[in-house]
């Protein structure tokens, strides 16, 4: 066994007391570093990105959440921010990741790291963060694994899911995030064990025994099973709810939507279909009036006062209280952002009368079903806000239905909103004599097709465009129809910075992405189409509470005896001397016959 030496610092020489000295100065003014967040053994994080900012990286690594419920970013010692999608021991893990990659889940060069760069965790899907700890390797181990050298370890909170109700779904649900709007992952049935692994509100950060974690609502869960113990269940992934017979509710009867403080929220998702595996298109808050349809077990299917129809749990919703001799009240209180007023200017005295804000007479409307869906999307989540689309989809709301439209709305809508907002429409207009669509927002043009952008949107790789938008050519397929007169309006043509994002992408799809919109085809519809400004051209938004194209037209909409076609010139006329020449309104048409609004 050898022995330190220690030499006096006499019997060395003055330089090299020197270089020492310097020496133990340098090594003095190194900080600590950091502990490393390493899994041990033979494991290692399935890293599939690295960015230089931890917005970027937390960005991406929500794309990535609902599939991979383990998705963290890591702080690197280097100031990188990595993406992984949590650990996992060899050599499964290289199976593991080849699959992912063979199959196109994640990027070609993903690779295993074994956490001695990491630092501590910024996010995770499963809620766990920090540096290095038990709860977090048990949070984010994939596909069953467990932390090296754990030995016998035994969870320090053990809970089971209890108190579900069998009439109703009779499972709790394990999500992404602590909340009903977050992704499900799996069902859990009765005295399903879990390992807690902490709480954010009424909700818990829990992992089952396969490995999987997730967030579990408290009030279904306790420390001891239920009696007598039945054996638990738990689905591989959501499918969709048992087949039950539904039935109709002849004649439909009113409701509302009743008290929601046992449920964990503050509002009642309304779904595409009965049952929480169905995507939420809308959140109802107490005293919303709904009409309810059909009931399908536990849920039932409503409308509102603006034409959306979906499924709600039915045991939040009650009968409600009619008046006025019977007849229930109209006043549908309004779901998400507060539309705008119409604002009516008060005449000065002696001044010719303006257009009436009162219901036309009907008897100079034209004959037929009118039916109008009016979106208008401004909340955007990955770009600036654009202020008015929601004020020019609510002004023209008010106006279509004074002009004896049903109008179907959609303000500030994700994906999946949207799609079930069309959908409503769709159903609608199938036996409208007039069908009619203005969209305000975000659009881009790609190849010749155009497409709607919601509010969810952040095209970021070249396969956005299929997945996060809606082509303006499928709604319009829909609207032409024999014997139908069309009519689409579309205030989309604003400076898109998403576009410009997908364009810097650089990929062969981005190259075909043009400025403005595309000029389509009126095909042998009998419809106009009408853009904001012209076809490969910008739009303004506008320095009021109203766009320029939306300004003029309802200017000129509700005028007795304007035929459309002479009403589009007028607001061309208008936009074009508003904004100095920058902006002229462009349509095409293929009606064949005359169309009033107003006659």
């Amino acid at each position: 066994m050898s022995l330190p030496v220690t030499i006096p610092a006499s019997r060395l020489g003055p330089v090299t007391q020197i270089l020492l000295a310097l020496a133990m100065i340098v090594l003095a003014s190194v900080p600590l570093a950091k502990a490393s967040v390493m899994p041990g053994g033979n494991s290692g994080w399935l890293v599939i990105a690295s960015r230089s900012d931890a917005n970027s990286a937390v960005s991406l690594a929500r794309g990535y959440a609902p599939r991979f419920p383990q998705t963290t970013v890591f702080q690197s010692n280097n100031g990188w921010y990595a993406v992984t999608l949590g650990w996992m021991r060899q050599p499964a893990g290289n199976a593991f990741k080849n699959s992912l990659i063979s199959s196109g889940a994640i990027p070609g060069d993903s690779y295993f790291h074994n956490g001695e760069r990491f630092q501590y965790a910024v996010w995770s899907a499963t809620g766990v963060t920090g540096g290095l700890s038990q709860a977090l390797l048990s949070a984010t181990a994939l596909q069953g694994g467990s932390p090296a050298g754990s030995g016998s370890y035994r969870p320090s909170n053990q809970g089971y899911v209890t108190g579900l109700n069998p009439r109703g779904d009779n499972y709790l649900s394990l999500r992404t995030g602590p909340g009903s709007r977050y992704q499900e992952i799996a069902r859990m049935g009765t005295n399903t064990p879990l390992t807690i692994l902490g709480r954010q509100g009424s909700w818990l950060s829990v992992r089952l025994q396969d490995g999987r974690s997730g967030w579990a609502y408290s009030k279904y869960v306790a420390s001891v099973p239920s009696a007598p113990a039945t054996p638990p269940t738990v689905s591989p992934q959501p499918t969709p709810a048992p087949t039950v017979v539904s039935r109709a509710i002849s004649p439909p009867r009113p409701g509302l939507v009743g008290d929601l403080s046992d449920s964990g929220d503050t509002f009642l998702s309304l779904r595409t279909g009965a049952g929480t595996g169905h995507a939420e298109i809308a959140r109802l808050l107490e005293g919303t009036e709904v009409t309810m349809l059909t009931q399908q077990g536990a849920w039932i299917e409503i409308e509102l006062g603006n034409g959306m129809r979906g499924w709600a749990y039915g045991r939040y919703l009650a009968a409600a209280a009619t008046r006025n001799n019977g007849e229930p009240d109209k006043d549908i209180p309004v779901i998400g952002p507060d539309p705008v007023p119409p604002q009516v200017a008060t005449p000065a005295p002696g001044a010719p009368p303006t257009s009436s804000p009162s219901l036309p007479d009907l008897s100079t409307l034209p004959d037929g079903k009118r039916v109008a869906l009016v979106m208008g999307n401004s909340a955007y989540e990955y770009a600036p806000l654009l202020p008015n689309p929601k004020n020019d989809a609510a002004r023209l709301t008010e106006t279509l239905k004074r002009l004896g439209f049903t109008v179907i709305v959609g303000l500030d809508q994700s994906k999946v909103a949207m799609e079930s907002t069309v959908r409503s429409y769709v159903r609608a207009i199938r036996d409208a004599d007039v069908a009619l669509f203005f969209y305000a927002g975000h659009a881009m043009q790609m190849g010749g097709k155009n497409f709607l952008i919601p509010i969810d949107a952040k095209l970021e790789d070249p396969t956005a465009v299929d997945f996060e938008t809606i082509e303006l050519g499928t709604i319009l397929n829909y609207m032409n129809a024999p014997g139908r007169l069309s009519i689409a309006l579309l205030d989309a043509c604003r400076d898109n910075p998403l576009a410009r994002r997908f364009r810097s992408l650089g990929t062969s799809r981005s190259a075909y992405v043009g400025r403005g919109l595309a000029a389509p085809e009126a095909g042998g519809g009998n419809i106009l189409i009408g853009y904001a400004t012209a076809p490969g051209e910008v739009a303004l938004d506008g320095d009021g509470d109203n766009s320029p194209f939306t300004t003029a037209l309802l200017e000129h909409i509700e005028t007795p005896g304007l035929e459309i076609e002479i009403m589009m010139k007028r607001v061309k006329a208008d936009v074009y001397s508003a904004t100095r020449g920058s902006q002229s309104p462009w349509h095409n048409s293929a009606l064949r016959r005359e169309f009033y609004f107003l006659k």
